[in-house]
This record gives C-alpha cells, structure tokens and sequence, in this order.
C-alpha cells in the first residue's frame, strides 16, 4: 500500500491503476481453498523451485502455528545434479536439461546423466518426506496436498503417489486462482456486512 497508483505497459498495453486494498493468503492454502471444506487433519506442501511451503489444516481451518517455510525448493536438488555431474564427469549440463527429467521426461538424455540425476532425484524426495513427517505428517491420520512443480519429484521417485489419502494438485495456476477465490470471498463477505 505503500505505492498506490501505478502506471505500466504489458504487451503493448498501457495500464494505470490505483490499489485501495490489499489482502493476504497463506500459499498453498490459496491452492487447496476450493477442494471442500477438508474435515480432520490435513496437511499441504507446495514444493516450488526456491522454497517448500508447508501448512497443516484441521476440519477446514488453517493451523498457523504449523506454517514453515523452507529454503529446500527443486532448485537445491538440480544444483546437486549439476554438481555430481561436473565433479564426476566433467559435464556442464544446464538447468534446462535436468527439469525435463524430474518431470519424467528421459528420451533425450545419456544413461550417465539419468542415472545421476534419478539417484540424487530419489534422495532429495525420500528428504521431503522425512522433513513432512518431523512436521507432523502422520500418513494414516491426514490427507496430503502436494501443490507446485516440485510435486513431480514426488510423483516420479517416491511411493507416496499410490497412497490413500494423498492428492496431487497439478494446475500450475491453481495458487493464483485460489487468490482470486478468496479475495473475492472476502468482497462478498465485506458487501454483506
């Protein structure tokens, strides 16, 4: 609110507005708002490239107190590939390259570079899960949200895909749309009293 009128092209597109109020979400909270009311205990994590945002939910309401925020995004498990593979073989491979493998995409790489990436790949997401249970995820008690690219990791190297109870959000734009849900729940409720 500190700047409230603002002037900036996009596409060719000239743009003045004036902000009157802002409202915050908690991540992954905004992606998940829309599942139901989510009764008992559930817990979210939404892995991104730079950090893990991890929350848990009992019987619809957020728990503050459980929000973590964690610089262990996809982006520590490429930089340990990339590292591997330059120490070990003297391959500078980019960032690009990798990202197609987390996701499960392998027809275009060496044997050498899967083999590296899908080691360090598994024990980065075998970490996930041991950093969700140290924040109280207690697999037969709660559901589990896995919201962000990052979610493939888990996906693709770990078990936890085929469990009960755990959900794979994977609208990309799913956190975005959760703020506009809940901003504008917050109109509404704000129109009615």
């Amino acid at each position: 609110m500190q700047k409230q009128d603002l002037v900036f092209e996009y596409r060719k597109q000239r743009y003045e507005i004036h902000i009157c109020d802002v409202a915050m979400f908690p991540q992954g909270f905004a992606a998940i708002c829309q599942c139901g009311r989510m009764e008992g205990f559930n817990m979210i994590v939404d892995i991104g490239n730079g950090t893990m945002n991890i929350m848990q939910i009992h019987n619809g309401k957020p728990l503050e107190k459980s929000l973590i925020t964690e610089k262990y995004g996809v982006s520590c498990c490429i930089k340990e590939i990339q590292h591997e593979l330059t120490k070990n073989y003297t391959d500078e491979v980019p960032e690009e390259m990798i990202e197609p493998l987390l996701r499960g995409n392998k027809s275009n790489s060496s044997k050498r570079i899967l083999d590296v990436s899908e080691t360090i790949a598994t024990r980065y997401a075998n970490e996930i899960m041991k950093r969700l249970v140290s924040y109280g995820y207690k697999e037969e008690l709660m559901n589990l949200y896995v919201i962000g690219g990052g979610g493939c990791l888990l996906k693709n190297y770990t078990d936890v895909v085929d469990k009960e109870g755990v959900f794979f959000i994977d609208d990309i734009c799913a956190n975005a749309k959760g703020y506009e849900y809940l901003a504008m729940q917050k109109l509404k409720r704000a129109e009615k009293g």
